[in-house]
C-alpha cells in the first residue's frame, strides 16, 4: 500500500510537471502574504517536492526558477499593499486584533534597517509581516527590491538543494531497502506534522481546556445529582492532577494498542514475524566482543534479582514513610506483570531465537525483562515525578526510560528475544505502570519523598547491579555467545530437489519480500571468484570516502561506483561481483550478490561445501542532478542470470514449483557447483544408433517435464 502511494505521487509529479513547478511558485508566493504566510507549511511542501528531483519526476532548474519567482513576486506584492494603503491596512483584517505581531515586525524593521527584508526572508514569525510593513513605513523601492531579489537568490537554492539532498538520501537508502526508505520518508513527514500540531496544541489547547473546565464546573454547580457532585469533586480548582491523569490515560491507551497490535501480528504471522528474523540476523552480524561485554552487563542490570532488590528497597522506603497505599500499588504492579508474562509464555509457546532458558522461561513472548523493568521503573518514575518540581522531572524520567530502553535493546542484540517479544513486553509493562499509577493518584496520594526514593533506587541499582554483574558476567558471556546455526543437507539431495526448500525471495530488514533469489552456488567463494574472473566478473570498488564521493560526480563511469549493500534476512552479502555490459560498458553493469544460506552440503569422504543463495540484477547509471549519479536497478532477473550461467561449467536451471513466469523472471533458479557430483565414466566410441538417440532425447524430455510445474514453460539453459 505504501509503495503504491509513493509510486502514485511520483507518477503524478512526472505527468504534471508544470503543475508541480507552478505549485512551488504559488507556495513561495503565499509565504510572503501578510500574516497568511505564517499558516502555510511552505518549507515542508518545497522540501517534499524537491525531494522528487533524484527520482527523475521533476527537474532541478525549473523548481529553482519557480521558487525564485514566487518569492520575489510574493514579497513584492506585500510591499505594494503596504505602500498603496499606508497605515490604513493595519486596521483591517488580518492585522486588526494582532498589535503584538505588528509591533514586533516594526521593531524588527527599526533594528535592522534596510537589510531587514533580507534577514526576514530567513526568520520565521516576522517573514510574513515585514514586507508589508516596509511598504507602510515607505522604504525606498529600489532598496527594497535589491534586498528582495538578493535574499530570494539565496533562499531558493538553499531550500531546493536541501530537498534534493534529502531525496537523494532516500534514493540511495531505497537501493538498500526500498520499503525502509519509504518508511523513513513517511516518518520524517509525520515528525514535521507532529511538530506543527504540537506547536499549535501548546498555544491553543490550554486556554480551551481552561474554558471547558470552567463551563463544566458551572454546569455541575447549578445541579444537585450524583454526576454533578462527582464532576464538582473532579473539577475542584484546588486539584491540579487532572492534566497529569489525562496524560496517563493517553499513555495507557497507546500502550495497550501497541501490545494488542503486536500480539495480533504474532498470532497471525504478519510481516512483523519476518522482521523478527531479519532484525535478529542483522544484529548478530554486527556483534563484536567489546560490545557484547557492554550489552551483557546491561541485560544483567535487568535480571530478576536486581529488579527484586530495587523493588524491595523502594518498598522499604515507602513503608518507612508509612505510605502503605504506594506499597500496595507497587506490589500489585510487580505481581500483575509477572503473572501475565508467565501466562502468556505458557499459552503461546513461542521459542526464543536461541534456547537459553528452561521451563516457562524457555519461551520468548513476551519479554520478561522488558515487561518487568518497564512496569517497575515506570511506576516509580510516575509517582516520583508527581512530586518533583518541573526541572527535576525530565532528568528522572529520561534516566529511567534510557535504562529500560537499553535493557530492552540488549535482549534483542544478544539474541535472547525477538523484536516482537520486546515490543510487547515493554508495552505491557508501561500499560501496567500507567494503570496502577492512575489508581494510586486518583485521590490525593500521600507524599512519597521523591528525592529520597530516587536516591534509594539509584544506590541499590548501582550497588546490587554491580555485584550481580561481577558474579554473573563470565557465565553470562558464555550463555549469550553467538551460536552458528548450520543445517546439513546431502549434496545429491540438494541437487535433485532440496534446493526448493531455500527461500524464494530476499527478505529486507523490516520483513518485506524483495527481488527473487535466482542463484544457488555450492562451493567456496574463492572458487566461484576464480571461475567468473575469466568471463569478466570482478570485485567492485570498496566503500571508502574516496569511492563514496564518486556518487556526486555527474559523469562518472558506473564501474567506478561501489555497490550499495543489500541485506537478506539481516545478513550482509558474502560475495559481490560485477560485470560490465558489453554494449554499454560505461553506463550498465550486472551485479551478483550472494548471501550465506545457513546450509552446508555434505559429501561422503570429503569436506562439506557451503551453500550460498543470491541474485543477479542489471544496473544502469542515471544522472539524478547536476552533481549526482545514481545506479538504478532495472528489475530484470532472467537475462542477467543467464549471463552468469554461461560462465559456469557445472550448472543447470530448475523451475521453482508454484511460481508463475513473468517478463522480469521466468521462475527458474540457477543451480551451480564447483565440480561434478560423481566422476563420469569414459565410454568407448560406439556407432551412432538413431533409434537409441531419439529414445535418450525422449527420456531427457520426460525427466525435464517432471521437474516443471503444470502450466509453466521449461527452463532453457543458455
Amino acid at each position: 500500500m505504501l509503495g503504491a502511494l509513493t509510486t502514485l505521487v511520483v507518477s503524478f509529479a512526472r505527468a504534471h510537471r508544470l503543475a508541480a513547478y507552478g505549485l512551488i511558485g504559488l507556495v513561495a508566493f503565499s509565504e510572503s502574504l501578510p500574516l497568511l504566510g505564517a499558516f502555510v507549511p511552505g518549507d515542508a511542501i518545497i522540501l517534499g517536492l524537491s525531494a522528487l528531483v533524484p527520482t527523475g519526476a521533476l527537474n532541478l532548474g525549473p523548481l529553482m526558477l519557480g521558487a525564485l519567482l514566487g518569492a520575489v513576486l510574493g514579497d513584492g506584492f506585500a510591499f505594494w499593499l503596504g505602500h498603496h494603503y499606508h497605515g490604513a491596512i493595519l486596521g483591517r483584517w488580518p492585522f486588526r486584533g494582532r498589535p503584538r505581531l505588528v509591533a514586533r515586525g516594526t521593531a524588527f524593521l527599526q533594528r535592522h534597517g534596510g537589510k531587514s527584508v533580507f534577514v526576514a526572508r530567513f526568520t520565521p514569525g516576522v517573514r510574513a509581516v515585514v514586507p508589508v510593513l516596509a511598504g507602510v513605513l515607505r522604504m525606498d523601492i529600489a532598496r527594497f527590491y535589491w534586498m528582495n531579489v538578493l535574499s530570494a537568490l539565496l533562499w531558493s537554492p538553499a531550500h531546493i538543494l536541501a530537498g534534493a539532498a534529502i531525496g537523494a538520501s532516500f534514493v540511495l537508502l531505497g537501493a538498500v531497502a526500498g520499503r525502509l526508505a519509504l518508511i523513513a520518508a513517511i516518518v520524517l513527514a509525520l515528525l514535521v506534522l507532529l511538530y506543527m500540531l504540537a506547536r499549535y496544541l501548546v498555544r491553543r489547547v490550554p486556554p480551551l481546556i481552561g474554558a471547558v473546565h470552567e463551563r463544566l464546573r458551572q454546569w455541575a454547580a447549578a445541579r444537585d445529582s450524583w454526576l454533578a457532585r462527582q464532576l464538582l469533586a473532579l473539577l475542584d480548582p484546588t486539584r491540579r492532577e487532572l492534566p497529569g491523569l489525562a496524560l496517563l490515560v493517553s499513555i495507557l491507551l497507546a500502550s495497550l494498542w501497541l501490545f494488542f497490535g503486536v500480539l495480533q501480528d504474532v498470532i497471525a504471522g504478519d510481516p512483523l514475524v519476518r522482521a523478527n528474523e531479519a532484525v535478529f540476523h542483522f544484529l548478530q552480524g554486527l556483534r563484536t566482543e567489546w560490545v557484547d561485554q557492554i550489552m551483557v552487563a546491561i541485560t544483567e542490570l535487568g535480571d530478576a534479582s536486581v529488579a527484586a532488590a530495587v523493588a524491595l528497597a523502594a518498598t522499604a522506603w515507602l513503608a518507612w514513610r508509612r505510605n502503605w497505599r504506594a506499597v500496595a500499588h507497587l506490589i500489585a504492579v510487580a505481581a500483575v506483570t509477572a503473572i501475565a508474562t508467565i501466562v502468556l509464555k505458557l499459552s503461546l509457546h513461542i521459542d526464543r531465537p536461541d534456547p537459553i532458558g528452561s521451563g516457562w522461561d524457555a519461551f520468548a513472548f513476551p519479554s520478561g525483562h522488558s515487561a518487568a523493568n518497564a512496569a517497575l521503573y515506570g511506576f516509580l518514575a510516575i509517582i516520583a515525578a508527581w512530586e518533583l518540581p518541573p526541572r527535576g522531572r525530565l532528568p528522572v524520567t529520561a534516566a529511567l526510560a534510557l535504562l529500560v530502553g537499553a535493557i530492552a535493546f540488549s535482549r534483542i542484540y544478544l539474541g535472547a528475544h525477538w523484536l516482537s517479544d520486546v515490543l510487547a513486553g515493554g508495552a505491557f509493562g508501561v500499560a501496567a505502570a500507567a494503570l496502577l499509577a492512575i489508581a494510586y493518584l486518583w485521590h490525593d496520594p500521600p507524599p512519597v519523598g521523591a528525592t529520597g526514593l530516587c536516591v534509594t533506587v539509584g544506590v541499590v541499582l548501582l550497588g546490587v547491579g554491580g555485584l550481580h554483574i561481577e558474579s554473573r558476567h563470565r557465565t553470562d558471556m558464555n550463555r549469550y555467545a553467538v551460536r552458528q546455526r548450520i543445517r546439513s543437507l546431502p549434496l545429491h539431495e540438494w541437487w535433485r530437489d532440496g534446493w526448493r526448500d531455500l527461500p524464494e525471495r530476499r527478505v529486507d530488514l523490516i520483513g518485506g519480500a524483495e527481488e527473487p533469489l535466482t542463484v544457488q552456488w555450492a562451493g567456496r567463494r574463492a572458487v566461484l571468484r576464480e571461475e567468473l574472473a575469466a568471463a569478466g566478473w570482478h570485485t567492485p570498488p570498496r566503500w571508502m570516502l574516496r569511492t563514496a564521493a564518486r556518487w556526486f560526480e555527474p559523469h562518472v563511469r558506473l564501474g567506478r561506483l561501489p555497490v550499495l549493500p543489500h541485506l537478506d534476512n539481516g545478513h550482509r552479502e558474502a560475495l559481490v561481483l560485477v560485470h560490465a555490459v558489453a554494449t554499454h560498458p560505461d553506463t550498465e553493469r550486472l551485479v551478483l550478490r550472494l548471501w550465506r544460506s545457513g546450509v552446508e552440503l555434505t559429501r561422503s569422504g570429503t569436506a562439506a561445501l557451503p551453500l550460498f543463495i543470491g541474485t543477479v540484477i542489471k544496473q544502469r547509471a542515471r544522472r539524478a542532478a547536476p552533481v549526482m549519479t545514481l545506479a538504478n536497478e532495472l528489475g530484470q532477473f532472467t537475462a542477467p542470470r543467464n549471463v552468469l550461467a554461461a560462465a559456469l561449467p557445472w550448472r543447470r536451471l530448475a523451475a521453482r514449483p508454484g511460481t508463475a513466469a513473468t517478463r522480469a523472471w521466468d521462475g527458474c533458479v540457477l543451480l551451480a557447483r564447483a565440480e561434478r557430483l560423481t566422476p563420469a565414466p569414459v565410454a568407448a566410441a560406439q556407432p551412432k544408433r538413431p533409434r537409441r538417440r531419439h529414445q535418450r532425447r525422449a527420456a531427457t524430455a520426460a525427466q525435464t517435464a517432471s521437474m516443471i510445474p503444470n502450466g509453466q514453460a521449461p527452463c532453457r539453459n543458455p
